[in-house]
């Protein structure tokens, strides 16, 4: 049975991803240095985190630094890496405690050394982790992912190792950054953007979008379960009609008479 198959209106999304969007005008609107809105993002990371473990979402991926974001002043892009650097310093023994597996996507080797160094520990020690599932979205774009992907099937191809007419989704998913994780179900972006800015396009194809004005740093536990009560409001379609869903729904639900 494929994932799609599986979901249904009103289920808790298995996979949540989130484009913690706001950290710099928020701290700008308060007179504030752009890398204190970045402080103040960390510091909100380990309270959603929680929020989407007590809600059961098993997996949790959150857009943390974006390949476009290395054209940022330099400072700022090296306050990030430095945050980022504490923030992994300080979980690491909370996610073996609790049984946190992380992850990342995008390219790591672009980050400085003392960024990657951190990132690989903190990989490592929890791998074998399986309680829950957080991934980072660490100098990450899904276009520059999806050409990476087409590029090592090319080479396959060419070595022979692969045909071009074996290729579906399934295959190709693989490829992807994503191949160990299900497709995100719900994206919430915050900071009233209505854009994806280069994030999962490919898995986002059938993901419900939910769009909070509230920046990042004000992105708390309350407002993501108001997120996922609108998730479970949603009618989930995947090109049916909705007469067709409900109708597979009850045709579920009904007792078998033995």
């Amino acid at each position: 049975m494929t994932l799609i198959e599986e979901d249904s209106q009103g289920e808790v999304p298995r996979h949540v991803a989130i484009i913690m969007d706001g950290n710099g005008r928020w701290a700008r609107n308060r007179g504030k240095p752009r890398l204190f809105g970045h402080h103040k993002g960390v510091e909100n990371v380990r309270r959603v985190v929680d929020a989407a473990k007590e809600a059961d979402v098993p997996y949790l991926t959150l857009y943390a630094f974006s390949v476009e974001n290395q054209n940022r002043p330099k400072d700022e892009v090296t306050g990030l890496m430095r945050l980022l650097r504490e923030f992994l310093k300080k979980e690491i023994r909370n996610m073996v405690k609790d049984g946190v597996r992380l992850r990342t996507i995008g390219d790591v080797a672009g980050l400085p050394e003392y960024a990657q160094k951190i990132v690989e520990e903190a990989v490592e020690k929890t791998k074998s982790n399986d309680s829950w599932n957080l991934t980072l979205a660490l100098n990450y774009g899904s276009r520059q992912e999806t050409l990476n992907a087409i590029r090592v099937y090319a080479e396959k191809i060419s070595s022979g190792k692969a045909s071009p007419k074996e290729l579906n989704w399934d295959t190709f998913s693989s490829y992807l950054y994503t191949a160990e994780l299900p497709d995100p179900d719900l994206i919430i972006r915050t900071s009233g953007e209505h854009r994806l800015s280069n994030f999962l396009l490919l898995q986002a194809a059938y993901a419900e979008i939910y769009v909070t004005p509230d920046p990042w740093p004000e992105f708390t536990a309350d407002k993501f379960h108001l997120a996922l009560q609108d998730y479970a409001s949603r009618e989930r379609r995947y090109g049916k009609t909705g007469e067709q869903i409900r109708l597979k729904s009850s045709i579920s639900e009904t007792p078998v008479s033995v």
